[in-house]
C-alpha cells in the first residue's frame, strides 16, 4: 500500500518558489525612495571607507569625490576633469538625493557641486558631515576628521560619539 504524502524534495522546491517571489514581490510593497536613500548613503559611506583604508595602506593621501552637477550642464564635463585630476578614488556622480555639506558643526549645511574629502595615511580626514535628502527622507554620514572613522545615521538616531 502506497502512503500519501509529500516528499522533502518536493516541500523545498515550494518553499525555494515562495521565497523567490516573496524577494521580487516585496521589495516593490516598500518604500522604494527610501531603499534608494539608504542604498545611496550606504554607498557613499563604503566609498569613504575604501579611501581612508587605501590612505593608510599606501601611505598615501586618498581624495574621494562626491559630484552632483548635472551632466547636461554646459560646465558638467570641465568641472568633472578639474574633479578628476585631485580625486584618488573614483566619482560618485548622480544621486537621486540632494546632498549638502557641513565642514563643521557649527557651520549650516551648504549644497555643493563638488564635494571632496581626503583620507590621510594615519588615518585621519579632512572631516564633515554629508546629509542627504530626497523628499521628506532624510541621512547623514559623519566622516571625523582626527580618525577619518566614518557614521551613519538615519532620522531618530543619534551619532555614537559627540567629539564633532
Amino acid at each position: 500500500m502506497r502512503q500519501r504524502g509529500f516528499t522533502l524534495l518536493e516541500l523545498l522546491v515550494v518553499l525555494s518558489i515562495i521565497i523567490i517571489a516573496s524577494a521580487i514581490v516585496l521589495p516593490s510593497v516598500t518604500s522604494t525612495e527610501s531603499n534608494v536613500l539608504v542604498a545611496q548613503v550606504r554607498q557613499t559611506a563604503n566609498a569613504f571607507n575604501y579611501a581612508r583604508r587605501i590612505a593608510i595602506v599606501e601611505g598615501a593621501p586618498q581624495v574621494a569625490t562626491l559630484f552632483q552637477l548635472d551632466s547636461d550642464e554646459p560646465e558638467y564635463q570641465e568641472m568633472r576633469e578639474q574633479a578628476l585630476q585631485r580625486a584618488t578614488i573614483p566619482l560618485l556622480e548622480q544621486f537621486d538625493s540632494q546632498v549638502s555639506f557641513q565642514a563643521d558643526i557649527n557651520e549650516d549645511p551648504e549644497v555643493m557641486e563638488v564635494i571632496q574629502i581626503e583620507f590621510f595615511p594615519q588615518g585621519g580626514s579632512t572631516g564633515g558631515i554629508l546629509h542627504f535628502t530626497m523628499d521628506d527622507l532624510t541621512g547623514s554620514i559623519r566622516i571625523d576628521p582626527l580618525t577619518g572613522k566614518i557614521e551613519i545615521r538615519y532620522p531618530g538616531e543619534e551619532f555614537e560619539n559627540d567629539y564633532y
